[in-house]
C-alpha cells in the first residue's frame, strides 16, 4: 500500500511499529560493521519519522475536527433557543391582538356593540365603544409593523408556514385598504404603518402601548387618523351597512392568521374565534 494512500489510523500506527522493529534490527547490524546497512538504517529511521508525524498530524485534524463540529452544534441548539425566543416574542401578542380584534368585529356584526353602546348607552359606553374599537384596530397594526420591524418575517421554522404567514398578513392589508368597498373604515396601507408607528410604546421600542397609554396620548385632535377612525365608527353606530362587507372579510382574515399562529387552540379556544 502507498504511504500517500493511508487513512487508517491503525493501519499507520502497524506500518510504524514494523519499519522500527526493522529499524532496530538495522541499526544492531551496523553496530557489528556493516556499513552499507548503517545507512540502509537511517534511510528507515527517516520514514519512521514521516510516517509517526502524518499520523500524528491526522490524528490532531481528526480531534480538531470533532471539536470544530462540537462548537457547531453548540452555536446551532444557541441559535434554535433564540428564535424560539424571538418566535414567541411576537407571534404571541401579534396573536392576541388579532384575537382581540377579530372578537369585536364579530361582536359588531352579530351583536350590535355599536349601536347598543354608542346611540342607547351613557357616556361612558359610547366612549368606550368608540375609542377601544379604534384601539385595538390600531393595536393589531402596532404590532404587525413590529414584526416588520424587528424581523421583518417571523420565521416558524418551515418555509411553507414562513410563506403562509406573509400571505395572510399581506391579505389583511388588503383588506383594510381596499377601494373595493364603501371608504367607510377604509384604512390605506401607508395609514396603516403610520396607525402601528403611533401606538409603539416610546419607553419601549419593542412593544405596543397599552389602552390607557392609548387614551393619554391620542385625546381628540391629538392623532388624524386616530380621529378618522373615530369618525368612521361613529357613523357605523348609525348604519353598519357601509362597511359590513370589509368588516366580515377582515374578521374571516384575521382568523385564519390565528389559525396559523395558534394551530392547536392552546391559547384561543375554537368557540371563541368562530367566523361570522
Amino acid at each position: 500500500m502507498a504511504m500517500g494512500a493511508t487513512t487508517d489510523p491503525a493501519t499507520v500506527a502497524q506500518i510504524t511499529a514494523e519499519a522500527t522493529t526493522a529499524a532496530a534490527k538495522i541499526m544492531a547490524q551496523a553496530q557489528a560493521g556493516n556499513a552499507s546497512l548503517a545507512a540502509g538504517a537511517a534511510v528507515v529511521a527517516a520514514i519512521v519519522t514521516c510516517v509517526a508525524t502524518i499520523y500524528g498530524a491526522r490524528k490532531n485534524a481528526k480531534t480538531n475536527e470533532s471539536i470544530e463540529r462540537l462548537k457547531q452544534d453548540r452555536e446551532d441548539r444557541r441559535g434554535e433557543r433564540d428564535r424560539a425566543h424571538q418566535i414567541s416574542r411576537f407571534s404571541e401578542p401579534l396573536a392576541r391582538s388579532a384575537y382581540d380584534l377579530q372578537s369585536r368585529l364579530y361582536n359588531l356584526l352579530r351583536g350590535g356593540a355599536l349601536e347598543a353602546f354608542v346611540l342607547r348607552g351613557d357616556a361612558r359606553e359610547r366612549r368606550y365603544a368608540i375609542e377601544n374599537t379604534a384601539f385595538l384596530i390600531a393595536q393589531y397594526l402596532c404590532w404587525t409593523e413590529l414584526v416588520r420591524r424587528e424581523v421583518q418575517l417571523i420565521d416558524l421554522g418551515e418555509n411553507d408556514r414562513t410563506r403562509r404567514l406573509q400571505h395572510l398578513q399581506d391579505n389583511i392589508s388588503r383588506i383594510m385598504g381596499t377601494d373595493d368597498y364603501s371608504s367607510s373604515l377604509r384604512i390605506f396601507a401607508g395609514e396603516q404603518r403610520a396607525l402601528g408607528e403611533a401606538l409603539i410604546d416610546p419607553t419601549n421600542a419593542s412593544t405596543c402601548m397599552g389602552y390607557g397609554a392609548f387614551l393619554a396620548a391620542f385625546p381628540p385632535k391629538a392623532n388624524a387618523l386616530i380621529d378618522a377612525l373615530r369618525q368612521d365608527l361613529e357613523g357605523l353606530a348609525q348604519d353598519l351597512a357601509p362597511a359590513r362587507q370589509r368588516i366580515g372579510e377582515l374578521q374571516h382574515a384575521l382568523i385564519d392568521l390565528l389559525a396559523l399562529l395558534d394551530p392547536d387552540a392552546l391559547r384561543f379556544p375554537t368557540h371563541s374565534r368562530s367566523k361570522v
